[in-house]
């Protein structure tokens, strides 16, 4: 704990790859929201001076028969890569890799790391050493979006969809009051977490009602700096809301919660087309957008997606030779 509220901070701000998942408050707030069966574990590469030149925020849970290692603030963090100046060193990576290697053969531990990046370093480090274990591949729907978005270069057949669903929102809009907001200031995002919570409750993935209070203490600790929420409403009545994190010119989504009552209006399109115009104006330069927003709302690039990013879904298990 020490080091993620100390010491992270300068790793973080001497890695311009790093995102706001990867942040000290970030970290730290998901780690005070652990159980009392889980401990922060934070593997670190050590330079001959003694100075940390990278690190992995990792959580060991023990409510199982096995121990389990997992990304800290998993599943709510879309991707786990090190953080530091050497982060991205092959040699770093290879070091954690074995690590992870040795917890799952030797401490007969379950790793589970849900995203790593196929194609850097640590995913394939992974591979290397660790030839012997089973390993789950796939290409998540990550993608990223240039801001701002140029509807007008778009293929004509998205452009006629995105015309087509403005329309519906304009005869929409004759009876009735249309309202986007994005939060600004630390106690508008508190407030509106409660709104999202609510939705993300009745309507929203499971692994991300992550308990009563709890995105309230993360966001508090965040702060409205680096998160935000963005909320569509129907007259009073909260239809889509999604919550944000930027660094620098960058934003970071996390899944999109809609009132499945206004399916029929596609919501998350019409919050996703707000934000995108809001963010651009704010000098956001990228949007990345976590797979379930990406799957649902920005599929066949609707808006501009430029780069679908390989996520492996990686499980070790035992070497049949155990």
């Amino acid at each position: 704990m020490d080091l993620l509220a100390g010491k992270w901070r300068e790793l973080y701000a001497e890695d311009r790859s790093a995102t706001p998942f990867q942040s000290s408050d970030w970290l730290t707030a998901w780690a005070r929201r652990l159980p009392y069966t889980a401990t922060p574990l934070v593997l670190t590469a050590v330079s001959p001076t003694g100075r940390i030149v990278a690190a992995l925020p990792l959580a060991r849970h023990e409510d199982r028969m096995r121990p389990r290692i997992s990304p800290l603030s998993a599943p709510h963090a879309p991707c786990l890569r090190p953080i530091g100046p050497h982060a991205n060193d092959p040699a770093v990576a290879r070091a954690f890799a074995f690590h992870l290697l040795l917890a799952a053969e030797q401490e007969d531990a379950e790793v589970a790391l849900e995203a790593v990046d196929a194609d850097s370093p640590l995913g394939h480090a992974l591979h290397l050493v660790s030839a012997d274990i089973s390993w789950t591949r796939t290409r998540s729907a990550h993608t990223t979006v240039l801001l701002p978005v140029r509807y007008d270069t778009l293929p004509p057949s998205l452009q006629r969809e995105h015309a087509r669903r403005r329309r519906t929102w304009t005869r929409l809009a004759t009876d009735h009051t249309i309202t986007y907001t994005r939060t600004r200031h630390l106690k508008d995002l508190l407030s509106t977490a409660t709104v999202w919570e609510g939705l993300q409750r009745r309507h929203g993935l499971l692994q991300h009602n992550a308990g009563a209070g709890a995105w309230q203490s993360v966001l508090e600790k965040a702060g409205a700096a680096t998160a935000c929420i963005a909320v569509l409403k129907i007259d009073d009545h909260v239809i889509a809301a999604q919550l944000c994190l930027t660094r620098g010119p960058h934003c970071y989504t996390l899944p999109l919660v809609a009132d499945a009552a206004h399916r029929h209006l596609a919501p998350g399109h019409a919050l996703l087309r707000h934000l995108v115009d809001d963010l651009a104006a704010d000098g956001i330069h990228t949007l990345h957008l976590d797979p379930t927003t990406s799957r649902h709302h920005a599929s066949r690039g609707q808006y501009g997606a430029v780069r679908p990013d390989a996520r492996a879904a990686l499980h070790p298990a035992r070497s049949a030779a155990a």
